[in-house]
């Protein structure tokens, strides 16, 4: 579990260092809350090519892309729930909104995702 968790921390720094690129060239252009959505979901297509071939290295249980794909919908509430506090409540900075995001859904998400990736138990 020790080697899964340091490729998911490093697939996904890559991830997010590409989703946060991203981020801030939508900044420009959105709302906050656009860019991040926007910027998010392009990061989930990437997300599941790396925890398939790079993270966990198999392909999961049956429809893991479903899972997957839901797993990011719960990052996705949980995320804009910190972005907003971020931004609204706190008053910080929104450009380094994405990254208190990340601080809080990475623990969260990784567990989801190590089930999916978790091949069923033998009968």
């Amino acid at each position: 579990m020790a080697r899964e968790a340091l490729r998911y921390l490093l697939a996904g720094g890559a991830n997010t260092a590409l989703t946060y690129l991203l981020y801030l060239a939508l900044l420009r252009l959105l709302d906050y809350r656009w860019a991040y959505v926007l910027a998010f979901l392009a990061g989930v297509a990437l997300s599941f090519v790396l925890l398939r071939h790079v993270v966990f290295a198999r392909p999961g249980k049956r429809f893991s892309w479903v899972y997957v794909t839901a797993s990011h919908g719960v990052q996705l509430g949980l995320g804009l729930v910190v972005v907003e506090a971020w931004v609204a409540w706190l008053r910080g900075p929104a450009w380094l909104a994405p990254l208190a995001a990340a601080l809080v859904c990475v623990p969260v998400i990784f567990v989801l995702q190590r089930w999916i990736f978790t091949p069923h138990a033998a009968p």
